[in-house]
C-alpha cells in the first residue's frame, strides 16, 4: 500500500472515530488558504469569504497564529513559509476526505475529457472564489509545460487571476505566450495581449501581441488578416500547442459585448449557452453563430495537446458543458458548486433525450 493510501486510511479513520477533529482540521485549512489568497488581510474579509463567523475565525487564526503558521501585523494576516508548505502537502488530503478528489474524477469520466480540478468555493462572489481558480490554473499550467511551449490563451478575470498567481522565474519555463485572438476593448488589465505579456515575464518566455478588435467589420476582418505582422503572429498562434481557455455564457457575453439586438434574439432563438473565441454555441457545442475576430479559430483545437479550460460560477455550467463535450484532450478547472449543477444539467439533458 502507498504511503498517500496509508494516510488517506488514517485520514478516513480519524473522521470516523473524531468527525469533530475533522472538521476543524478541514476548517483551519480552508481559512489558511483564503489568507493565502488574499493577503495581507484583515478577519472580516475571511469572514465574509468563507461564510464564517467572524467569531469562529477570530478562534482559528488565533491558533494558526500560535502555530506560526500565520503572522498578523497592521496591514493584515499573511501566512508564513511554513504555512504555505502545509497548505500544499494539506491538498491531497483535504480534497479527499471532502469528496473533492472523487467528484474531479467523475466529472471528467462524465464530460469525457482528461481531467477535472474543483476549487472548493466559499460563499458566492467571494473574493477568494476566483482567485483560488487562478492558483489552480497556474499550477496546472507549469505542470503542462516545457521550455519549448508555445502558450495561447484568452483574456478575462479569472485568467488575470491565474497570470497573478504565477510565481517569477529566473530560468525559461516556455518558449512563446501569444493572446488567442484579438483583443482591444473591456478592461486592459484583462485582455488578452497584456494578460500574453504578463506570462511571458513570469515564464521567462518571448511573446507577441495582436492588438486588434475583439470583434469587427467582416470588411476590416478580410482586409486586417492581410496585414505581414499580423499574418506572422496568426501563424504562430496556430502552432500553439497549450491553450488556457475562459469561457462564458453566451447571452451574458453577447450582452457584455453589446452585439446588434438582432444578434441577440437569433442567439436567444438558437439557444446559445457558451461563448469562446467569438463562437457562440449551443448546448450541444454547435456553432450557432461566429463573430468576426482575428485569432484561434474553433476548427484548429483539435490539433492543440493541452487545452487548459477555466471558469467558474452555476450560470456557466451548461456553458462549460457544451464547450467540453467537443474537447477530449481538455483539463477543466472550475468549483464544487459549477460542478454540482453540470451534473443536473447533463442528468436533465439525459433524461430529456431518453423521453423523446
Amino acid at each position: 500500500m502507498s504511503l498517500y493510501k496509508e494516510n488517506r486510511n488514517t485520514l478516513q479513520m480519524i473522521n470516523k472515530i473524531a468527525p469533530e477533529e475533522m472538521s476543524a482540521l478541514v476548517r483551519r485549512y480552508r481559512i489558511l488558504r483564503a489568507i493565502a489568497l488574499l493577503e495581507p488581510v484583515g478577519r472580516r474579509t475571511i469572514s465574509l469569504s468563507l461564510d464564517f463567523s467572524e467569531r469562529t475565525v477570530r478562534n482559528e487564526t488565533e491558533k494558526l497564529h500560535m502555530q506560526q503558521l500565520i503572522v498578523v501585523s497592521r496591514e493584515g494576516m499573511k501566512v508564513t513559509e511554513e504555512g504555505k508548505n502545509l497548505l500544499t502537502n494539506m491538498e491531497p488530503f483535504v480534497k479527499s476526505i471532502n469528496g473533492i478528489s472523487e467528484m474531479e474524477k467523475h466529472l471528467a469520466d462524465l464530460l469525457g475529457i482528461e481531467k477535472a480540478y474543483l476549487a472548493e468555493q466559499g460563499c458566492k462572489d467571494s473574493p477568494s472564489a476566483k482567485k483560488e481558480l487562478g492558483r489552480i490554473a497556474a499550477d496546472v499550467l507549469l505542470r503542462s509545460i516545457s521550455k519549448e511551449s508555445k502558450i495561447a490563451l484568452t483574456g478575462g478575470s479569472t485568467l488575470a487571476n491565474m497570470v497573478e498567481s504565477m510565481p517569477f522565474f529566473h530560468t525559461k519555463k516556455a518558449e512563446l505566450v501569444l493572446p488567442a485572438r484579438g483583443s482591444i476593448g473591456g478592461i486592459l488589465e484583462q485582455q488578452a495581449d497584456t494578460l500574453a505579456a504578463g506570462l511571458a515575464e513570469k515564464l521567462g518566455a518571448r511573446y507577441k501581441l495582436l492588438q486588434l478588435p475583439d470583434h469587427m467589420s467582416q470588411k476590416a476582418f478580410e482586409e486586417m488578416k492581410q496585414e505581414p505582422l499580423i499574418q506572422e503572429t496568426i501563424t504562430q498562434i496556430k502552432q500553439a500547442d497549450v491553450l488556457i481557455l475562459g469561457v462564458g455564457n453566451a447571452l451574458e457575453m453577447a450582452q457584455k459585448r453589446q452585439v446588434d439586438s438582432a444578434v441577440y434574439e437569433f442567439l436567444l432563438k438558437k439557444g446559445a449557452v457558451a461563448e469562446m473565441l467569438g463562437y457562440y454555441l449551443d448546448s450541444n457545442g454547435t456553432i450557432v453563430y461566429s463573430s468576426y475576430s482575428i485569432g484561434l479559430r474553433l476548427e484548429e483545437l483539435s490539433r492543440i495537446k493541452k487545452i487548459i479550460v477555466v471558469a467558474g460560477g452555476k450560470s456557466k455550467a451548461e456553458a462549460l458543458a457544451a464547450v467540453c463535450c467537443k474537447m477530449p484532450q481538455a483539463i477543466l478547472i472550475t468549483d464544487k458548486m459549477t460542478a454540482k449543477e453540470i451534473y443536473k444539467r447533463i442528468g436533465k439533458k439525459t433524461r430529456d433525450i431518453e423521453a423523446k
